[in-house]
């Protein structure tokens, strides 16, 4: 399948041929579930504690006599029924991380890509390269193009790019090494430069 390569000036350019085994796969909705529920996952903390019954500060003498004050019987001040007790299944400190297979993530990526272009929400422009750090001229440009909103750019890498793109509300920059299904998914339109395209169907050649 063909995609128009626009210009600066939102003209086309030319037309560029994509991969269909990238960009016309079949869509997999379960693996692009999971692709997003790991990396959700992956951004867990996980410093979540609260305290057990034997953790938190209290006196261990028993509140009152076992029998005759019609009261239910109770050995100790910190249960879990009483303010200031501990809790009786507390979170704990815990790692939430976890991997799918590479092949399963990819396989991911991929159908999440080819979402994007059956949606029309895939664009190639032909460069993206910032002579100098200017937010408001990075701004300007995808107005030209008519993407302002949640929009990721995914380029092949650029120190000047990314800290112009990083002020711009509603629009993120990704390389074309770290995409993912996630970063897909989240966005609403996927700007792409050609060079960004080129490595991205290198990176995906064997799936």
């Amino acid at each position: 399948m063909e995609l128009a390569v626009l210009s600066k000036e939102n003209k086309e350019l030319k037309k560029i041929e994509l991969k269909d085994s990238i960009f016309k796969a079949p869509i997999r909705r379960q693996l692009i579930f999971d692709a997003v529920q790991m990396y959700l996952a992956n951004q867990r903390q996980g410093t979540a504690s609260a305290k057990f019954r034997h953790e938190v500060a209290g006196s261990t003498r028993k509140i009152y006599r076992q029998k005759g004050t019609g009261n239910a019987r109770h050995g100790s001040i910190r249960a879990n029924i009483f303010v200031g007790g501990g809790l009786a299944h507390p979170p704990r400190p815990r790692d939430w991380s976890y991997q799918m297979p590479q092949t399963a993530k990819q396989t991911a990526l991929v159908s999440a890509l080819s979402v994007k272009v059956r949606e029309g929400n895939l664009f190639v422009v032909e460069d993206l390269e910032a002579k100098e750090i200017k937010t408001k001229a990075m701004a300007k440009q995808l107005e030209k193009w008519r993407i302002t909103k949640g929009v990721l750019v995914v380029d092949k890498g650029s120190e000047k790019l990314w800290k112009s793109v990083r002020n711009i509300a509603n629009v993120s920059l990704i390389t074309a090494d770290n995409l993912n299904a996630f970063s897909v998914i989240a966005a609403e339109k996927v700007v792409m430069t050609v060079d960004a395209l080129k490595k991205l169907e290198a990176r995906l050649a064997k799936v």
